[in-house]
C-alpha cells in the first residue's frame, strides 16, 4: 500500500515555473519604479508651476511698486528726508578714497592717497 500513495502524488515542475515569476518579479519591479518616477514628475510639475506662479505675482508687485521707488529715490525726496533727519549723512573721509591713475601699458594703477601718488 505504501507504494500506491508514492504513485499517485502528483510531481510539481518547479523549474518550468521559477523563470516565469522571476520575469515577473522583474516586470512588477519596473513597473513599480515608473510609476513612482512618473508620479514623481507630476509632482514636481506641479510644484514648479506653483513657484512659476508666485514668481509672476512677486513680478507683478514689483511692477506695480516701481514708480514708487523712482518717486522717493529722487533728489527731491531724499533732500526732503535728509532735511527731515530721517537720512544721516556722513563725510567720506580722505583715507577712504582711492584714486586711479592709467599706465602707460594700458592698465590702471590704484593709489589710496595723495602722498602715495606723488
Amino acid at each position: 500500500m505504501s507504494n500506491r500513495r508514492r504513485q499517485q502524488t502528483n510531481t510539481f515542475p518547479i523549474g518550468v515555473l521559477v523563470p516565469l515569476i522571476l520575469v515577473a518579479l522583474i516586470a512588477l519591479a519596473g513597473g513599480m519604479t515608473w510609476v513612482h518616477y512618473r508620479n514623481q514628475m507630476v509632482t514636481r510639475g506641479r510644484d514648479i508651476r506653483t513657484l512659476e506662479r508666485e514668481i509672476a505675482t512677486i513680478h507683478a508687485e514689483l511692477e506695480g511698486l516701481r514708480p514708487r521707488i523712482a518717486q522717493l529715490t529722487t533728489r527731491t525726496a531724499l533732500q526732503a528726508r535728509l532735511n527731515e533727519g530721517f537720512i544721516k549723512m556722513d563725510p567720506i573721509r580722505r583715507e577712504c578714497i582711492v584714486r586711479v591713475s592709467a599706465r602707460a601699458d594700458g592698465g590702471l594703477r590704484t593709489v589710496s592717497n595723495d602722498q602715495q601718488m606723488r
